[in-house]
């Protein structure tokens, strides 16, 4: 729109926040802030001469054009709103090369500034009385081509709704001038955001409908965070990223963010919930509160992938898939070489506590005491690392010959090599996390022990597995369609202490699954 006077009056840096976020990360100064910053976890920067010493926005004070508060390269990005104009055209060369100073080498200078087009130019009736020079589209652009050492990704006169405004966004190289300006139908294909945030199975099951996006004509960005980002990062079918820090849009905040974001691109496809809320249940919503009949009859035939392909309009074609690179297949295969024998990997927790399978240490002496294989052990970092230790040490100390069990969880391994090696793996064994998702379609036998899923939920359509459910006279509450982030509302073994379903699936079960898929003779009976 052309700013009127009797126009709305709504923050600026707002309009632009939803697609400026992308390239906010880390340590991102908000330069000019005012009394509201872009968002929330970004550090204000201000002088404090229009709102006052007392702004709970500013959190350096200082002038704008003189950073020296800050070490080189010490941001990750920098964002300014409404701010270039105030400085007067002939101090804004030195005034980006200031900003540029303290912007690490591969971070993005944000900016957002009227446009003379589309705004009251100096002197004019209703034009801001603190603006000093007016900018036109190409200006901005030209002074940093100039300063030299950007790649300009982003360069728009926005006009539409509430705005009158330039968007530019540079990134920051060691020299150079690069110009790989956002497009909104590159090639002239169509564009699709995709949003799915999550862990790591969420990703993979999100990968299935992606060729299928594809062959529907689609250019494809993927809307995620860093660390699962790591899990697709070479998904072929990905052509660009939206990458959010996690929480950096307040959940409160996440509506508004869709809605504008999604108006910048021709579909948005949305699976937030789309499992986790939607089939299994949240603590604290009225789902999770159904008696655990009614959950059972709700959701337990709804399938994930299905739910998944209808939500994003493909064809029941699944296709989930980790796509790991030459390189990191190459360093798998050498290191399942070099073990020496045919290895079964082992993913020993999940992200939550009722994935915990209470008679591992059993399972896993059975197979290093009767059989020739080897184990190579998976967990998180967190209470992964702790349980690992403590399930080699219990075997040590019993007297198990522990060289052929290879402990790689907790740390030890990044996501991608965990789930790399998993592709080379002669079996897969788990709970329903991560590692058992990103092998679901490849042809090495799985076995997979259920927890709060049904096998209609999971497991239908996945190849060469073998599904060992809890016994549900001993733990009736399978499956419970409930997410558990601690014991509130999930039953424990008296003995154990583990899950009530993990521990009623007996280790007997678990280990003749993976002799049986290894084709392993067991030495006398379990």
């Amino acid at each position: 729109m052309t700013w009127q006077p009797d126009g709305p009056r709504d923050y600026e840096q707002d309009k632009i926040a939803a697609v400026a976020l992308q390239y906010l990360h880390g340590f991102a100064l908000d330069l000019g802030c005012g009394n509201r910053k872009c968002w929330p976890f970004m550090t204000g920067v201000d002088n404090g001469s229009v709102f006052g010493a007392h702004n709970p926005a500013v959190d350096v004070r200082c002038d704008i054009s003189k950073l020296t508060v800050f070490a080189d390269e010490c941001a990750d990005s920098v964002f300014s709103s409404h701010a270039v104009e105030d400085f007067p055209r002939e101090e804004v060369p030195a005034l980006l090369r200031e900003w540029r100073r303290v912007l690490k080498v591969g971070g993005y200078l944000v900016l957002y500034v009227p446009s003379a087009n589309l705004y009251p130019k100096v002197g004019e009736p209703g034009a801001n009385v603190m603006h000093k020079h007016d900018i036109y589209p190409g200006d901005i652009e030209a002074i940093l081509k100039d300063i030299d050492g950007w790649e300009l990704v982003e360069s728009e006169e926005r006009g539409d709704g509430n705005e009158y405004s330039l968007f530019i966004v540079a990134k920051k190289l060691e020299s150079g001038w690069i110009e790989n300006v956002w497009q909104r139908n590159p090639g002239g294909k169509k564009r699709v955001l995709i949003g799915r945030y999550g862990a790591v199975g969420d990703q993979i099951l999100t990968s299935s409908i992606l060729p299928g996006l594809k062959a529907q004509g689609y250019h494809i960005t993927y809307m995620t965070q860093p660390v699962s980002q790591e899990v697709l990062l070479h998904d072929p079918n990905i052509d660009e990223w939206y990458i959010q820090e996690k929480d950096a849009c307040p959940n409160e905040q996440l509506g508004p963010f869709w809605e504008s974001i999604a108006l910048r691109y021709d579909r948005f496809i949305n699976l937030s919930e789309s499992v986790e809320g939607g089939l299994l249940t949240l603590p604290g919503r009225l789902q999770h509160q159904y008696p655990v009949e009614v959950r059972q009859k709700l959701f337990g035939s709804v399938n994930y992938l299905e739910r998944t392909h209808d939500i994003a309009g493909v064809p029941l074609d699944f296709a989930a898939k980790f796509y790991a690179t030459d390189q990191e297949m190459k360093w798998a295969c050498a290191l399942k070489r070099a073990w020496g024998g045919p290895v079964v990997t082992w993913a020993i927790n999940g992200s939550s506590p009722h994935k915990v399978y209470p008679y591992t240490q059993v399972v896993l002496r059975w197979l290093l005491e009767r059989t020739p294989l080897h184990v190579c052990l998976l967990a998180d970092p967190s209470i992964g690392k702790v349980l690992q230790e403590a399930i080699v040490d219990k075997l040590k100390e019993d007297g198990v010959e522990t060289s052929r069990l290879h402990p790689m969880g907790g740390g030890a391994w990044s996501i991608r090599q965990a789930l790399t090696f998993c592709q080379v793996s002669d079996c897969v064994v788990g709970p329903e996390t991560g590692p058992l998702n990103a092998v679901c379609f490849e042809p090495m036998p799985k076995v997979i022990y259920l927890s709060h899923s049904s096998p209609e939920n999971l497991t239908r359509y996945w190849k060469n597995t073998t599904v060992l459910e809890p016994d549900r006279k001993e733990a009736p509450c399978y499956p419970c369609h409930r997410l558990h982030y601690n014991w509130d509302h999930c039953h424990q073994h008296s003995e154990t202490h583990a899950a009530l379903c993990a521990s009623s699936i007996r280790p007997e079960a678990v280990f003749e699954a993976i002799a049986l898929a290894m084709g392993a003779t067991r030495k006398v009976a379990a």
